[in-house]
């Protein structure tokens, strides 16, 4: 572990933990310039093979549900550990999937291992930091991870075009491997065995619901969780846009697609260096209603034509660079009423941003017509809703209930819900 007073300490966690993060959009992002190949390798429809992306989000809101509360209850590293190791396996086993039901399954599986590594990273920043810093090294850890989607659809574009499908996920077995030993030699337990919270499934389940029934949070989470639901409309609908109808080569693609990423650490950059001005309601604010007014000009240029490919690329960046300002503050400001079960409430968090963008990639594939309006009109509705649960469900009020429900002996008394 590091010493977390010194600058270069908190440095040293950034990098690892962002390091540990890019196994997720690893997972994703390296075979998106694939999508096409696959299909044809195998046989199968593009919509079927989209549904790989629908079921890895399954997968991954699944895992969250049960490693958040594990990790409350027997700390982060006992459940990230084992979560690695799943996930280096299940990378192996997709590379040698013949079809589509396979690969599928696989995906779910290899999914729910992840989610074992992605919920403890957060619970872990919120047992060591508060609020505020734990928004500033959220921020940090994100813009270290946009390394990971800047890089791999070019790199998997490069490795499909000389090594075949396959490969990509030999690929990211390898890179878990290398990830086990990272964590298991750079980093230590961070929920001391005192802090530690031990849940039958009747508190379990009142755990979950005092999170999903706390107004505020749930508007920090629906936020945040709608743009994920554009995100993944885009992450499912992107090959065929690019590649399929404006004619994109498969590496090429993954030029356009790491513009997207640029962006976000552009507003990531930004977002890091506003934190001492401005409160973290009021970026969460910018970045819901800057993406809702990206997805509405998205969606008008697809319906009309406007722009050709330059339409669709501009609008897409925007929208996906607005995550930069959405992630780490949601993130921050939600998990705030929840110290003692961080990994719960990270959880639950999960669950419902993947859950959303689990039906919105699926809702890409089979509404696919073979124009760009199906993805831009669901990323353009998903702008709407960020910013409609933000301002309605009272993210932005300050009245008096900033106060932590974990401060009252324990127990996690939600905040009632009342009328919008």
């Amino acid at each position: 572990m590091y010493d977390l007073d010194s600058t270069r300490g908190r440095q040293m966690l950034v990098v690892v933990l962002g390091i540990l993060t890019c196994l997720g959009p690893m997972a994703i992002d390296l075979y998106l310039p694939a999508l096409p190949a696959i299909a044809k390798a195998m046989g199968e429809p593009l919509g079927r093979i989209q549904l790989t992306l629908s079921a890895y989000t399954v997968g991954f809101a699944l895992g969250q549900i049960v490693f958040g509360p594990l990790s409350d209850r027997f700390g982060r590293m006992k459940v990230m550990l084992p979560g690695i190791i799943g996930y280096v396996l299940t990378n192996f086993l997709a590379s040698l999937a013949d079809t589509a039901v396979e690969l599928i399954a696989i995906r779910v599986l290899q999914a729910f291992s992840g989610a074992a590594i992605m919920v403890c990273i957060p619970a872990m920043v919120r047992d060591m930091f508060p609020r505020k810093e734990c928004a500033r090294i959220l921020s940090s850890i994100l813009l270290v991870m946009t390394v990971a989607p800047l890089v791999a659809p070019i790199l998997g574009g490069q490795i499909l075009k000389f090594f075949g499908w396959p490969s990509l996920f030999l690929f990211l077995s390898l890179l878990g491997g290398l990830a086990f030993i990272l964590a298991f030699t750079r980093l230590r337990e961070s929920l001391p065995e005192d802090n530690r919270s031990p849940m039958k499934p009747a508190d379990l389940g009142r755990a979950y619901w005092n999170i999903v029934s706390h107004r505020k949070a749930m508007s920090y989470i629906l936020a945040h969780g709608f743009f994920f639901g554009g995100m993944f409309a885009f992450i499912s609908g992107s090959p065929f846009v690019y590649i399929e109808l404006f004619g994109v080569s498969a590496d090429n693609y993954g030029y356009l697609f790491a513009l997207n990423v640029v962006m976000l650490g552009i507003c990531n950059m930004i977002n890091l260096r506003m934190m001492g001005r401005f409160e973290l309601k009021s970026l969460l604010l910018f970045g819901c209603g800057m993406a809702c007014l990206a997805g509405v000009i998205l969606l008008l240029n697809a319906w009309t034509g406007f722009g050709g490919l330059f339409g669709i690329v501009v609008p897409c960046m925007l929208f996906m660079g607005m995550i930069g300002f959405t992630g780490p503050n949601s993130n921050a400001l939600a998990l705030e009423y929840f110290p003692k079960t961080a990994g719960t409430a990270n959880a639950a968090a999960g669950v419902i941003r993947f859950g959303i963008g689990g039906i919105t990639a699926g809702l890409a594939g089979m509404l696919h017509d073979g124009t760009a309006v199906p993805m831009t009109a669901i990323m353009a509705g998903c702008g709407v809703l960020s910013l409609a649960v933000l301002v309605l469900m009272g993210g932005l009020r300050n009245d008096g209930s900033e106060e932590t429900p974990d401060d009252h002996e324990g127990e996690h008394t939600a905040e009632p819900l009342k009328a919008a």
